[in-house]
């Protein structure tokens, strides 16, 4: 969200992207006939360039096959659509952050954001990867919303954070077993994902190389320091 974020406001209008799990060669060159086609038409062109990009393959010899990404998204960068996905991730967040004392919020919301796994799902993955707290938004948000466990407030907040999210996505593909990833499961993975560490060190692990995830507008503008405080 903190990249779409960004671009939006640099004026780009859409995203094509994969959330963490792109392989080179990555997105192939068919693409640029996808996106001439359908220029007046935004959600032909995205369908289209999701459906060239999870369609290919590229030959690895011995290894056989393989696609370019266990995920990929089109996303709508309309400031409108951002500004109301921001907002309802606010309201959460503040709630959220708000209740964390009270009927056992901080533990529901932290084994929810724990029941999704981030980015990082193939074999032989370092535990210091930051991505491993990169989860897809729209997961989470749907998981606390349907989590009877949390009152009612807290449900709706989540439920129109989940919809303002899935309002960017205008198209969407993903794989439930990807074999250069192990067979890992991105079946989730739909749309952009939230940075949701659920400890301390998942927080920023590459801060000492100058690497983080937490300083930047988005993070600061929804609040997302208090979805920390929670979680972590």
């Amino acid at each position: 969200m903190g990249f779409a974020d960004a671009l939006s406001k640099a004026g780009v209008r859409y995203l094509a992207a994969s959330p963490e799990t792109m392989l080179a060669p990555g997105v192939p060159s068919d693409v640029a006939h996808a996106i001439a086609s359908h220029e007046n038409d935004p959600k032909a062109m995205a369908k289209s360039v999701v459906n060239d990009v999870m369609r290919t393959k590229y030959d690895a010899g011995d290894l056989g096959g393989f696609g370019p990404a266990a995920a990929f998204d089109v996303l709508d960068l309309d400031p409108a659509k951002m500004r109301l996905a921001e907002s309802s991730i606010k309201r959460l967040n503040d709630d959220v952050g708000a209740e964390a004392g009270a009927n056992g919020v901080r533990g529901i919301v932290r084994d929810d954001a724990r029941a999704i796994q981030g980015m990082v799902r193939f074999p032989d993955a370092s535990k210091d990867m930051p991505w491993r707290a990169d989860r897809p938004a729209i997961a989470f948000y749907d998981t606390l919303a349907g989590d009877g466990r949390l009152d009612a407030r807290l449900r709706n907040d989540a439920g129109a954070a989940a919809v303002a999210v899935r309002h960017l996505v205008l198209a969407h593909r993903e794989s439930d077993e990807f074999a250069p990833f192990g067979g890992a499961d991105y079946s989730d993975a739909a749309g952009p994902t939230i940075h949701l560490p659920t400890t301390r060190y998942q927080i920023d692990p590459w801060a000492s190389a100058g690497v983080v995830e937490t300083k930047n507008a988005f993070y600061k503008d929804v609040d997302e320091d208090a979805m920390t405080g929670v979680l972590a």
